[in-house]
C-alpha cells in the first residue's frame, strides 16, 4: 500500500516492481483505500485464480447435486423401512 503522493512521486518504479511481483499496487489517503491498480501480470495472475475458482466452483456444484440425489434416495428408503417396521410391529400380538 502506497499513499497517492508517494504512487506520483515514484509510479514509474512501482508499476515495473509490482508487475515484476504479480502485485497489485493498491492507493490509500488516510486509512481508506482509494483505488486498486492491476498491471498486465495481475491481470493474468488474477484470471487465472477467477478460472480456478469457477472450476473449484463447478466441482463443488456437481458434488452437491450427487449428495442431495443421493440423500433422496436414503430419505425414500428410510421412509419404506419406518413403514416395513410399522407393519411388523401391529401383526405382534402382545
Amino acid at each position: 500500500m502506497v499513499t497517492i503522493k508517494e504512487f506520483l512521486s515514484n509510479w514509474e518504479y512501482l508499476i515495473k516492481a509490482n508487475d515484476k511481483a504479480k502485485k497489485t499496487i493498491t492507493l490509500k489517503k488516510g486509512n481508506e483505500i482509494v483505488a486498486v491498480l492491476f498491471t498486465s501480470n495481475t491481470f493474468q495472475k488474477t484470471d487465472g485464480d477467477i478460472e480456478k475458482l469457477e472450476a473449484a466452483h463447478q466441482t463443488d456444484q456437481l458434488q452437491i447435486k450427487s449428495l442431495r440425489k443421493e440423500n433422496e434416495i436414503l430419505k425414500a428408503r428410510l421412509d419404506l423401512l419406518e413403514k416395513a417396521n410399522k407393519t411388523d410391529d401391529n401383526d405382534i400380538p402382545f
